[in-house]
C-alpha cells in the first residue's frame, strides 16, 4: 500500500503538476542531513554536501524530491561507517544528486535484486526493501533515472538524475 500511495501521488505530480513547478534541490537536502542523524541516532555519521557551482531547481514535487532524496539518504546512513556524502549539481537540463557511503558496498550482480520491490538483501537491518523501488519508480515517473554504483569513498554510490527547472533570472 505504501508504494501505491507514493507511485500514485507522484504519477499526478508528474503528469499535471510540473508546469511551473520547481523546488530548490539545497534547502531539501540540507534539512535532510539535519533531521536523519536526529531521527535515526545516526551520531557517529558526517553527512557532507557538497555542491559544483549553482544546483539547479527540481522540475517537480517538493515531497516527490524530499521521498527520493531521503530514502538515499537514509539507506546511506544505514551503511556507513563514518561518512555519506551527497553531491548536486546541473548538467544538461538535469539535477544530478549522487550519495554516496564508506560502508561494505553492494556486489554488482546484487544490485538488482536490491532495486524490486520489497528487495531486502540483509534482514538484519531496519527496512521494509521498499526505498530504493520507490526511488526508481518515481524518477522514472518524472523521466530521470536511477542507477548504483561503486562509490570512490569505499561503499554504494546511488546517482539520481531528474529534470531540472530553468533557474531564475534575478
Amino acid at each position: 500500500r505504501r508504494v501505491d500511495h507514493y507511485l500514485t501521488r507522484a504519477q499526478t505530480a508528474a503528469t499535471t503538476g510540473v508546469i511551473g513547478a520547481r523546488v530548490d534541490a539545497r534547502p531539501v537536502l540540507d534539512d535532510l542531513a539535519r533531521t536523519l542523524p536526529k531521527i535515526h541516532r545516526f551520531t557517529h555519521l558526517k553527512i557532507e554536501i557538497v555542491t559544483h557551482g549553482e544546483i539547479p531547481p527540481f522540475r517537480g514535487d517538493r515531497q516527490d524530491l524530499e521521498e527520493m532524496a531521503g530514502n538515499l539518504m537514509e539507506n546511506a546512513c544505514k551503511w556507513a561507517e563514518s561518512t555519506v556524502r551527497v553531491t548536486a549539481d546541473g548538467l544538461d537540463g538535469e539535477l544530478r544528486l549522487a550519495i554516496e557511503d564508506d560502508g561494505p558496498g553492494l556486489p554488482a550482480d546484487r544490485r538488482e535484486q536490491a532495486l524490486a520491490r520489497g528487495g531486502r538483501l540483509d534482514e538484519t537491518v531496519q527496512g521494509s526493501g521498499l526505498g530504493l523501488s520507490i526511488v526508481q519508480e518515481i524518477a522514472s515517473l518524472y523521466g530521470g533515472a536511477f542507477t548504483l554504483e561503486d562509490s570512490g569513498l569505499g561503499g554504494l554510490r546511488a546517482v539520481l538524475s531528474l529534470p531540472a527547472a530553468a533557474m531564475e533570472i534575478v
